[in-house]
């Protein structure tokens, strides 16, 4: 028995396993058939006298007030602001790991307890009437799933989309019990071999390309993100294969190309050169890709939507901040008339700062 166990709440998408007491958690590829008083790969489901828990039901290691495109998201309510929430725990092992205290927290829980009856109260600050959508994030919130959906579902009832800004891994069975509170996702397309995944994230490839799909399918506004490793995911025929998928998918699907700088077991990589980055979002754009960004860099242009038809620039952005925006809500160029792909309401006029 595992004495550090916190206590939690009965958890949901598990089944028992054909193992005397031990159960098998189905929130994700992993599948872990966790035996009595053991937890998951995760760290934050354990098996209680049969029962799976959500160990980290109600934590949230941080609570913050972000810019949107802060996700990133840049075509998804651009200018607004989301309250950001993350708890405990990760269902995958990235070397490159930005978050490592939170993602693999062992016996010492990170945050404060935040329960989600709580949230009505919040609807009456300050702080939540200055935001448009609630994000789970810094984390993978597929291991925090039940905590998610229950703030999820309150928001909702009071008129907020949620966001989920995720590693792609969850099962089908999480991804489809999402829609419609979580209007919005920003999945890691980490890389584009089972090898890369296999060995730096410990992680499945089949699993975020099928959930990238499907959440497509179930009208979830999308965008893709993908960290460039010098030596590890940054070759030409890798990201051809990457990017001519997502445009498969949709070429409607913006892409976000993002500078890897040096973390936790990959410390001794250089930076992501900017040249590379260049490149990638080159051979997105030839492969169909109609947006395309490249975050974590700062250069003008970098954070631009521009529209596909005309060319003109259509929201101008330096790092989070929206310096200019000429796209109404309605989501059509003011130029050229050409749609743009995206969930515009409620952006805000050029120049209009946050509240």
């Amino acid at each position: 028995m595992d004495s550090a166990l916190p206590t939690g709440r009965p958890a949901r998408f598990w089944k028992p396993s054909e193992k005397n007491g031990s159960v098998t958690c189905l929130a994700c590829f992993r599948a872990c058939e966790i035996p009595e008083g053991r937890r998951g790969f995760c760290q934050s489901r354990a098996n209680v006298n049969g029962m799976l828990y959500s160990l980290n039901y109600g934590y949230s290691a941080s609570l913050a007030l972000d810019p949107i495109e802060k996700k990133p998201l840049y075509h998804f309510q651009p200018g607004s602001m989301t309250l950001s929430v993350g708890a405990p725990g990760c269902n995958l092992s990235c070397l490159g790991c930005q978050n490592h205290d939170l993602s693999r927290p062992g016996p010492n829980w990170p945050g404060a307890k935040f329960p989600p009856d709580i949230v009505s109260r919040l609807n009456q600050t300050a702080a939540l009437n200055d935001a448009d959508s609630w994000s789970f994030t810094y984390s993978e919130p597929t291991v925090f799933l039940e905590y998610a959906i229950d703030l999820a579902a309150e928001a909702q009832l009071n008129g907020l989309p949620s966001v989920w800004v995720t590693n792609g891994s969850m099962s089908p069975e999480v991804l489809r019990a999402l829609p419609p509170a979580v209007a919005a996702m920003n999945i890691d397309l980490k890389g584009f071999t089972e090898a890369f995944y296999r060995e730096v994230t410990g992680g499945s490839l089949a699993a975020v390309k099928r959930n990238i799909e499907l959440a497509l399918s179930l009208g979830i506004w999308v965008e893709v993100t993908t960290l460039l490793i010098p030596g590890l995911n940054d070759s030409p025929a890798e990201l051809n294969g990457l990017t001519a998928f997502l445009a498969s998918l949709s070429p409607e699907l913006p892409w976000h190309v993002s500078r890897f700088f040096p973390r936790h077991r990959q410390s001794h990589i250089q930076a992501t050169p900017i040249p590379a980055l260049e490149m990638a979002k080159g051979i997105g754009l030839d492969n169909g890709l109609r947006y395309v960004y490249v975050g974590n860099a700062t250069k003008p242009g970098y954070g631009d939507t521009v529209c596909p038809s005309c060319r003109r620039t259509l929201i101008a952005r330096t790092g989070y901040s929206i310096e200019k925006n000429d796209l109404g809500p309605d989501g059509v160029c003011p130029h050229c008339r050409a749609k743009i792909a995206g969930r515009w309401a409620p952006g805000l006029v050029a120049n209009d700062p946050p509240k």
